[in-house]
Formats: C-alpha cells, sequence, structure tokens
C-alpha cells in the first residue's frame, strides 16, 4: 500500500517543506496539497516544493469544471515539468458543475496528451473557432508545452467518483465513504471496462489517531475495496509514525507474528 501525507490546513510553506521532508525520510510515497486559507493555490505551491525536495511524489487536489478545463491543463502541464514528471492530479467537481465533471475530464485528458486535438461537448468546444477569430483558423491544437508524463495521473475525488471509474481512473474517496460502497463502485466499473480498469488506484483518505487502529482500518479497506493508497492526515511527526508503525505492517498481506509481537513489545 502506497501512502501520501495531507498537511493540516493553515500550514505555511516553510512547514509545508519541513513535512515534506519528513515524509521523504520516513519512506512515504508523497504529499497531497488542497486549497487552504494558507495554500490558496496549491499547483504553485506544488511547484515551489519540487525545487526543495527531490523524489517525492506531490499529489495536488483541485475543483474541476469553474473555469475552463484546458487553462487548466496549462497550468498543470508547467507544475508536471517543474516537477520533474512528480504530480499526481486529483480532480474534484467544483460546487455546482457536477453534472459536467465528466466532460471537464475528458477535455482536461485529452489536452494533456501530446497530440494535436479538437474537442466538442456540451459545455466545451476545442478551438472556439468563434466567429471574431478570423486570424485564427485552425481546427486543432496542441497543448503547450507538454507534461513531463506521457501519461499524467489523474484521479477523482469527491462526488466526482462515478465519472473518475468509468472512464478507469483512479479515486480518492473521503474518510467517511462507506468501503462496501466503494467495493461495488469499483467492481461495476471492472465489469464495464475490463481490462482498462485493472491498476487504478483506489485511495482513501484517513486519520492517524492511532496507528494499530489505522492499520485495521487500512487491512480492512484493502479487503472491502482493493484499497492501494492512504491518505493520512497530519504533520511531521505524523509522517514518522505512518513511516515506522504503519507502512511495514501493510506492505505485505500479513507479517509473521513473532516480528508483530516483537514491535510491540519495544512500543512500535
Amino acid at each position: 500500500m502506497r501512502l501520501l501525507l495531507e498537511p493540516e490546513p493553515d500550514t505555511d510553506l516553510e512547514t509545508l517543506t519541513a513535512q515534506a521532508r519528513a515524509a521523504h525520510a520516513a519512506g512515504l510515497d508523497g504529499i497531497l496539497l488542497r486549497q487552504t486559507r494558507a495554500v490558496p493555490v496549491p499547483l504553485i505551491v506544488a511547484a515551489a516544493l519540487a525545487g526543495r525536495i527531490d523524489d517525492l511524489l506531490l499529489a495536488v487536489e483541485v475543483d474541476v469544471g469553474d473555469r475552463h478545463p484546458f487553462e487548466l491543463a496549462e497550468e498543470v502541464a508547467v507544475v508536471d515539468l517543474a516537477s520533474a514528471g512528480r504530480l499526481v492530479l486529483v480532480a474534484r467537481p467544483a460546487d455546482g458543475t457536477e453534472a459536467e465533471f465528466g466532460e471537464a475530464l475528458d477535455l482536461l485528458r485529452t489536452a494533456l496528451t501530446a497530440r494535436p486535438f479538437r474537442f466538442e461537448g456540451r459545455r466545451w468546444r476545442v478551438p472556439a473557432e468563434l466567429p471574431e477569430n478570423v486570424h485564427n483558423l485552425e481546427t486543432h491544437i496542441r497543448l503547450m508545452p507538454e507534461p513531463a508524463q506521457v501519461r499524467l495521473e489523474i484521479w477523482g475525488s469527491g462526488s466526482g467518483r462515478d465519472a473518475a471509474l468509468e472512464r478507469g481512473l483512479g479515486y480518492l474517496a473521503d474518510a467517511d465513504a462507506d468501503p462496501d460502497e466503494l467495493g461495488r463502485a469499483h467492481e461495476r466499473a471492472a465489469a464495464a471496462l475490463g481490462p482498462a480498469a485493472i491498476g487504478a488506484p483506489r485511495a482513501r483518505r484517513e486519520a492517524l489517531s492511532d496507528s494499530d487502529a489505522l492499520v485495521t482500518r487500512l487491512r480492512a479497506g484493502r479487503e472491502a475495496f482493493g484499497q492501494d493508497w492512504a491518505v493520512v492526515s497530519g504533520g511531521s511527526e505524523e509522517a514518522t509514525a505512518l513511516g515506522t508503525k504503519v507502512r511495514p505492517r501493510v506492505q505485505l498481506h500479513r507479517l509473521n507474528p513473532a516480528i508483530e509481537r516483537l514491535w510491540k513489545a519495544n512500543g512500535r
């Protein structure tokens, strides 16, 4: 199972940097940034962190649908280049745009491919070919610069579950999501998509109040809906606990009972 640290709200850049370094030192896979008062534009903060720490995934959760997806794709491509291909985009439907989220995802994914394209949807059309654009009669366009990754990882989150799973994308569930219902949703997607659904990340937000309780929850999530990613809120101390107390217990299906007893005897 892979683990991402989600810094607590109102964490400034210097503290974020320290927490990212703690996550890296603890052997975690990355951090997840979302919009807060201290981080109003998480993509920009991700680009800043990319220059401060290497070899750490930078997952960024953004609202999608309240502005043009092509504009967002341009920002995403630049941040992916700045991070040398370490960006994971977590797309959450913006309030009031849930019905159009699938189309926004399709345009975003199409724009991030390294080829000329044309897109015609119910809301968005690219190129727009407006009558006043008399000096731009192109029928296809291409996003420039293109992202560093050949296939940039995109997950859905929040109410965007069905739209994400229907497209074979990963999905980040909220902490209160019913694991059995998540399992049924993933099964429906697998039945409809076949091999195209294989490997799509199955993630859920988690809390680290007690390491043993979290391990139990992660193991249950793995059984119920194939959970293979966990996004855990916290700071540097939580990062260390995740690396030393949680990750060894969930990396494998089951550890030797003698090792479990030894760790508990030593306070781990």
